[in-house]
């Protein structure tokens, strides 16, 4: 080791924590006592709850524990959660000043728990000092978690859903599962043989409970089971109604006991006893958080440390010992399924295998593997990312003209108007032979802050030659209208793939290719432009081989959101009947009319509403008219853009179905986002970006599945958990997380 690495290893360590210091241990104490035989280690916890003297508190003071640990404790001097985040951050840079006073001068580590400002204040204060995120909670939907994963220098992440979440913040962002302490695994074998003698074979939850907490599931099994007793050890959150009348419920019966908040040592031997422990959070909360996480429990680990046969949701992730002591269910009737075998002795703990895990992941091991990957040399970061300043126009080439359908370049030039200014090309005007003396450009505002350009091309667009001599002069023109105006755009961003396939004329820093579609203009065309830019973006997994020959810089930028998506209506529900089914976009030949009237005809109970313009040419014209006749049918033609939310909200459900025998039709769609944004069931014919979501979608590959689908759909109705599950997905598609993830940073 270099002398400059064996410096980074003596470092101080600062561990932030939510947990205080005391009687209950989680991760961050054991992390802080471990590390302190090897470094300077100072413990701080947030200030408990806020009292009027605090406002004269200027210091912070230091005691040491018996461990070797510096616990650091200070106040501050207004209560934050009365600041809002702006003050609330410059009240955690005093807090900073604080503790500097009593910390070391030189760099330390900062090792966080939670996204905080004074992590990142603490850190600013010296050059030399590195900052570890350390995701052991969903910590996903507050506001500084993504600033503060991208600029720490390293990202833990506890379990593989938050890894995939995490890793594209930041790349270097490694998985390390919870640890356990040698001591943890103890127990006291008379205390152990007395809660055997009182509950006989008995099942243990070790939990607080919360909302979080699967109450169905845990009455289900008491009530299935009452000759087994259910041991509840934990603190009692207040509960909302629901949750209240469940838990009220679930206690009130003969066989389920409450145990009260149990020291750790006294809890060991609790779960030493059971022959049953219990993980019950919801099944469906792996998809509760954008990227697909979700929670994995340290009681999962502390059941296992007393070798006491583990059944949980599918929420956690221990796959070393999965099958051999620790059993995961995926649905409730699974869940029984396992706990009766587990108590009827079929399943049991491979003691030896418990053990050999367990030495993998002591804290000993866990704390050196971490600070071994923050020593590892710095890759590329986001910070190294090139930068289009904040209020710098954008060029965006649209091949859809501003006055018609909104598509994802017209969403995305309203999410960048935001905060610079955007300038929207539309595709050229229909020539004739005045535009040879027409060397005009016209622009107007929009209401949304967007400057649209409108053009004649400088000669016909016959292709070939003529085309790229027309580009080039209508490219000139163009930047010198910029220029003139005082709007160079440092960043170009097409859409089309036809025309204007030089960005190159226009001088930019930087130019995308957006691939919103499956373009049928052939792979030369295409290829050409995706060859000339400096980044191309893809809406669908599934469109990005094509490019990755021709462009190293090949990225997934799917469909996006507006927040405004995500908000329920303001505007009057249209007055349809109650339960109608919606579709929204252009009726043309792509569709499945066929499937569509057989749709209509098998549910003539319901209502189906047709919104936009209808293109369909002869040869769909027969089922199409088929499907005008009927009277549960309404077609409105093209409705302004600002109802469309009012009709999402008021359906009860989506639908689109494509002609799957065109390749085009089986990539992505924009307007499934819009209704997941809602919560609303969409049911379509085969989309290959929603091949991993399944339980959003509904699709379906032939008119026999997709009338079982809805069939089915209709008999079982929906569910908060599926509605929940949608939202969720869409809230990560929102167009400021989107731009997050891109090659530059805006």
């Amino acid at each position: 080791m270099s002398p400059g690495g064996q410096a980074e290893r003596s470092q101080p360590v600062v561990i932030v924590s939510m947990e205080p210091w005391g009687d209950m241990w989680y991760s961050k104490q054991h992390y802080a006592a471990q590390l302190a035989g090897e470094r300077d280690v100072y413990f701080v916890s947030l200030p408990d709850r806020w009292r009027w003297r605090d406002l004269f508190s200027f210091s912070a003071s230091l005691r040491q524990t018996p461990e070797g640990v510096r616990v650091v404790e200070y106040r501050n001097n207004f209560p934050l959660r009365l600041l809002g985040r702006r003050l609330a951050s410059l009240m955690n840079l005093l807090n900073a000043r604080k503790l500097a006073r009593i910390m070391p001068a030189r760099g330390y580590v900062i090792w966080s728990f939670f996204p905080t400002s004074l992590a990142k204040h603490l850190a600013g204060r010296n050059s030399r000092s590195k900052v570890i995120y350390h995701v052991v909670d969903p910590y996903i939907n507050r506001p500084n978690d993504r600033s503060f994963a991208r600029q720490a220098d390293l990202v833990v992440a506890i379990n593989p859903w938050y890894l995939r979440y995490y890793s594209r913040i930041n790349d270097r962002c490694i998985l390390v599962p919870h640890g356990m302490q040698a001591a943890n695994r103890r127990s006291d074998p008379a205390v152990v043989q007395q809660h055997r003698e009182r509950y006989g074979r008995f099942a243990v939850l070790a939990s607080g409970l919360s909302r979080s907490l699967n109450f169905p599931l845990l009455l289900q099994l008491a009530r299935t089971r009452p000759d087994v007793p259910l041991v509840i050890a934990g603190k009692r959150f207040p509960l909302p109604k629901k949750e209240q009348e469940l838990s009220n419920a679930l206690f009130s019966l003969p066989n389920v006991h409450y145990a009260g908040v149990l020291h750790p040592e006294m809890l060991k031997d609790l779960i030493r006893a059971a022959s049953l422990s219990l993980v019950t959070y919801d099944f469906e909360e792996t998809r509760a958080i954008p990227g697909e996480a979700g929670r994995t429990p340290l009681k999962a680990l502390t059941y296992l440390a007393q070798h006491c046969p583990v059944v949980s949701t599918n929420n956690s992730y221990v796959p070393e010992v999965e099958g051999r002591g620790f059993f995961k269910a995926e649905d409730p009737d699974h869940f029984l399924a396992l706990a009766d075998e587990v108590l009827e002795g079929k399943r049991g703990v491979d003691d030896a295998a418990i053990d050999a895990y367990l030495d993998t992941v002591s804290y000993g091991v866990l704390s050196q593997r971490i600070l071994h990957a923050l020593e590892e040399p710095v890759k590329a970061r986001d910070s190294d990312k090139p930068v289009v300043p904040r209020g710098s126009p954008v060029l965006i080439i649209s091949n859809e003209a501003w006055d018609g359908p909104r598509y994802s370049k017209h969403r995305t030039a309203i999410a960048l108007a935001a905060s610079r200014s955007v300038v929207f090309v539309d595709p050229a005007m229909r020539w004739q032979p005045m535009n040879l003396l027409r060397w005009s450009i016209t622009e107007r505002r929009t209401p949304e802050g967007v400057d649209v350009i409108s053009y004649f091309n400088a000669i016909p667009y016959l292709g070939g030659r003529l085309r790229g001599l027309n580009d080039r002069v209508v490219s000139l023109r163009l930047r010198r209208y910029l220029r003139r105006t005082g709007r160079y755009a440092p960043l170009v961003w097409t859409f089309d793939p036809s025309r204007l396939a030089s960005p190159a004329l226009l001088n930019p820093v930087l130019s995308v290719y957006h691939c919103a579609d499956d373009h049928s203009l052939g792979v030369h065309v295409e290829s050409k432009l995706a060859g000339r830019v400096d980044h191309v973006f893809c809406i669908a997994k599934g469109l990005m081989p094509r490019f990755l020959g021709v462009n190293p810089s090949v990225h997934h930028v799917p469909h996006g959101l507006a927040q405004e998506d995500l908000e329920p209506a303001t505007a009057s529900p249209p007055r349809f009947p109650s339960g109608y089914g919606l579709y929204i976009g252009n009726v043309n030949n792509r569709h499945d009319f066929l499937l569509w009237e057989k749709l209509m005809r098998a549910h003539a109970d319901l209502h189906w509403v047709v919104v936009g313009p209808v293109r369909a040419t002869d040869s769909e014209a027969r089922h199409l008219q088929a499907v005008k006749r009927l009277p549960n049918v309404t077609f409105t033609g093209q409705v302004p853009y600002g109802d469309l939310r009012a009709l999402i909200s008021g359906c009860a459900f989506g639908f689109l179905y494509m002609n799957n025998d065109l390749e085009a039709n089986r990539i992505s769609s924009q307007k499934v986002v819009q209704f997941l944004a809602q919560g609303k069931p969409f049911f379509c014919s085969w989309l290959s970006e929603y091949a991993g979501h399944r339980d959003l979608v509904h699709m379906s590959d032939s008119h026999a599945e997709a009338l079982e689908l809805f069939a089915r759909w209709r008999a079982k109705g929906e569910t908060e958990a599926c509605i929940e599950r949608r939202i969720a997905h869409a809230r990560d598609l929102l167009y400021e997380r989107l731009f997050e993830r891109l090659p530059f940073r805006l």
